[in-house]
């Protein structure tokens, strides 16, 4: 159930709508209309919440156990992708490198597992994060635009961190 206010007709997902924050959400609502619908690399997406239940462990700044839940997963062709969509205010914080370097590890993990033969699915799993304006410096760019992009911000952030 979603408010159709807060929520945009989908193609590309297995929900007719896909909804985006009441409170900030116009980053997430452009990425999908521009990006994620847009891209002819995209084959499918959706926005994850708590009813996907795909949460990865990681240990905050006080060695605090707790679970990060990424915004998106996109498939394309080759791969599948956990995206994160990050306002510029809050790339500083140590937990978001710290979440980024979480998600990098689950998604190399996921990597390795063996699919069963029926499954029709890309076996690379891959952890990206866009920032506001390195989305709006760059608008017009396709999923696979973005990517070496996102890469970068990802890896500068977790290259920050405190070993």
């Amino acid at each position: 159930m979603l408010r159709k206010k807060n929520s945009v007709e989908t193609w590309k997902c297995i929900y007719p709508r896909q909804g985006f924050s009441a409170v900030g959400g116009g980053f997430e609502k452009d990425y999908i209309l521009e990006v994620l619908e847009k891209s002819v690399e995209v084959k499918a997406y959706a926005k994850l919440d708590k009813k996907h239940g795909l949460k990865i462990p990681y240990r905050d700044e006080y060695g605090i156990l707790r679970e990060y839940e990424v915004d998106f997963i996109v498939k394309t062709e080759d791969s599948i992708y956990l995206v994160e969509t990050k306002a510029d205010r809050d790339l500083d914080k140590e937990t978001v490198a710290i979440k980024a370097k979480a998600a990098q590890s689950w998604c190399e993990s996921a990597s390795m597992a063996e699919l069963p033969e029926d499954l029709n699915q890309p076996k690379r799993w891959e952890y990206l994060i866009i920032s506001e304006s390195l989305f709006k410096s760059n608008r017009g760019q396709s999923f696979n635009g973005f990517i070496p992009l996102c890469r970068q911000l990802r890896d500068t952030l977790i290259s920050r961190l405190k070993s």
